[in-house]
């Protein structure tokens, strides 16, 4: 069993929190860190991509204390708690006194984090950092890799679960280098394209038309994967690395919502 900072303390040694806070100081908006605290006592964790009232329900039958999320629990502020409405989640996780813990921007920046794991997953071995916050934050990655548009489908349908990609380009072409960009990274794909990059290959998600146009145009491959399946691998990565430091202490489970990939 862990105090509920201490546990904290785990999760932020793997994806600082610091990181969230630069990104604020640079314009972005986030609100990751503890969201619910309920108890101090953290002895069983779900973690789920969303705090999501199927989540929320797994995590009651699991018997669990906690939930650690991706997507903050609450991202703007919030007038009022709705058991039947936008904020359900939050509602039942306090009605079943659960803490809530969300790691979002800084562990998308984070070494071993969201980013990194989408680039891994779609066979990234050694790549290139396009933004980066320090020398061990970054966001976007560009990589070698061999094999047709089709071959790389395959490798993503395989390794993320998923067969909701849009691909935009001939599937008989191939790709020789590729940049991924996880979540909604459309504009940091715009400006890696319009800044030269030299990646055949556009990887993200929540990509709106004027940007496929544009990417298009410049002569770009695209994929385009689910928000979710983006960032799901990379998050199974990030409860890996945190089961492996509390086993014995804390019993952990995983929620894959399917709806989603």
């Amino acid at each position: 069993m862990y105090s509920l900072q201490k546990f904290f303390g785990i999760l932020d040694k793997i994806a600082p929190i610091k990181y969230s806070l630069m990104q604020i100081e640079q314009g972005d908006y986030d609100n990751s860190g503890i969201i619910v605290n309920m108890h101090d006592n953290v002895e069983k964790v779900l973690f789920s991509l969303d705090l999501s009232v199927v989540a929320v329900n797994r995590a009651k039958r699991l018997k669990c204390d906690t939930i650690v999320t991706h997507h903050p629990a609450i991202y703007h502020p919030v007038k009022s708690l709705d058991i039947s409405g936008d904020t359900a989640a939050v509602a039942l996780a306090v009605k079943y006194g659960m803490n809530v813990i969300s790691m979002h921007l800084n562990l998308d920046v984070a070494a071993g984090g969201i980013d990194d794991g989408l680039c891994k997953g779609l066979g990234g071995k050694e790549y290139k950092f396009l933004n980066g916050l320090d020398e061990f934050a970054h966001y976007g990655r560009e990589f070698k890799v061999s094999g047709t548009l089709s071959e790389l489908k395959k490798v993503i349908e395989k390794n993320f679960g998923t067969k909701r990609t849009l691909v935009y380009g001939s599937l008989k072409s191939a790709v020789g280098l590729a940049a991924s960009f996880c979540g909604a990274g459309s504009e940091y794909a715009l400006s890696y394209v319009r800044g030269g990059g030299a990646a055949d290959t556009v990887i993200t998600s929540d990509m709106p038309h004027h940007v496929l146009k544009e990417l298009t145009e410049r002569g770009k491959q695209v994929i385009i994967l689910t928000h979710y399946a983006s960032e799901n691998y990379g998050f199974k990565r990030f409860f890996g690395s945190v089961q492996r430091q509390v086993f014995g202490k804390a019993e952990t489970f995983y929620f894959e919502d399917k709806r989603f990939l």
